[in-house]
């Protein structure tokens, strides 16, 4: 508690500003694209007008953070409070967790930002004890059976560091694994990433390059 509540993990999603953000970190660090599940101009990703439809990827980010507000309040957190583990690497950890935290800042959150070693911060996700976390996934071909196996239910995934266990997901993938046409694995993994930022157990922040 209180992130078994959806309401919560929404407006954590809701209250970033992916569009803006990419600006300026785009400048300052590896942090580049807004994208979903699937990188950014590869042939299955979401494009930019479907993705704006979907929470957390808004382009009217004043009417987000509302929503985000009101959905904490009627959580019964309106003052949120929790740590944010991230690897002590500068780039890109350290100005993603600090722009994460100002962007919660903006609907009443408070976060303290901690920092570790990898072996530390991969012993404490692995074993989930931690409340919210920068994760990654190193992706070295755009495959989506690749790409959505993060996102899977935990006991299919151990990946999937949220934690998060969804026989919904689990049952997309294993029939967009069976589809052979193209256009019908497109709907299935737009059907997917629609389920899975909807109760938003993780999300993508920006795709990065190295």
């Amino acid at each position: 508690k209180p992130f078994d509540d959806v309401r919560v993990r929404k407006a954590l999603v809701m209250a970033i500003d992916r569009w803006g953000g990419s600006q300026g970190l785009s400048k300052i660090s590896t942090l580049r694209e807004v994208g979903g599940v699937i990188r950014p101009g590869s042939p299955y990703a979401t494009p930019e007008e479907e993705l704006v439809k979907l929470p957390g990827f808004s382009k009217d980010i004043k009417a987000a953070r509302e929503e985000a507000k009101r959905l904490l309040k009627e959580a019964g957190v309106p003052d949120l409070k929790f740590t944010l583990w991230n690897r002590n690497l500068a780039m890109p950890y350290t100005p993603a967790g600090v722009f994460l935290i100002d962007q919660w800042r903006q609907i009443g959150v408070t976060v303290e930002h901690k920092q570790s070693d990898t072996g530390a911060y991969l012993a404490a996700m692995n074993a989930g004890n931690h409340e919210v976390a920068i994760d990654f996934s190193n992706l070295f071909m755009d495959d989506s059976s690749l790409a959505l196996t993060k996102y899977l239910s935990l006991d299919r995934s151990p990946e999937n560091r949220s934690r998060s266990k969804d026989p919904e997901l689990d049952r997309l993938y294993d029939e967009h694994m069976r589809e052979r046409d193209p256009e019908k694995r497109k709907a299935l993994i737009r059907a997917f990433e629609k389920r899975l930022f909807e109760q938003a157990y993780q999300q993508p922040l920006l795709w990065w390059h190295r």
